[in-house]
């Protein structure tokens, strides 16, 4: 019986219809049934919405929101540099390099450089962090409630 159900309703959604906007209704008709339909017809399927809200946006604008947030970037290599720096600080502080000078000044070259590279690009992410989300917000204030 369930068979039956579904055969008679799959019938009712294969009829041809055509549809268009008049005076801001939506007007649909049947097309008639010796009427053949073409195979460039498209299924749409549309789940309602109470409401729908369509922000402008500026090609600026656009163009902050293709790029994304470049701001990771700066973390990740903030903390893979203070990392480098970490690590070669203790190799100093811990081996021996009596004989070898010019291996400890290269130590000591690489862990300066990782501080001040890895604090100057933390300081410049924590600066621009909020670049992005300031972009959207301002998107989003332009809506008159």
């Amino acid at each position: 019986m369930a068979e039956k159900e579904f055969m008679s309703s799959s019938k009712k959604h294969t009829d041809a219809t055509e549809a268009e906007v008049k005076e801001g209704k939506v007007v649909e008709t049947k097309k008639p049934p010796g009427e053949k339909q073409s195979d460039d017809n498209v299924k749409i399927k549309r789940g309602r919405v109470d409401s729908l809200s369509i922000y402008e946006v500026s090609d600026s604008e656009l163009t902050t929101l293709e790029r994304g947030s470049t701001n990771s970037i700066f973390l990740n290599f903030s903390i893979f540099l203070l990392s480098i720096a970490i690590s070669f600080l203790i190799a100093l502080l811990t081996a021996n390099f009596q004989d070898k000078a010019v291996i400890q000044t290269i130590f000591i070259v690489l862990t300066v450089v990782g501080f001040l590279g890895g604090s100057f690009l933390l300081l410049f992410w924590y600066r621009k962090r909020d670049d992005f989300k300031i972009t959207i917000q301002k998107i989003r204030e332009r809506m008159e409630e």
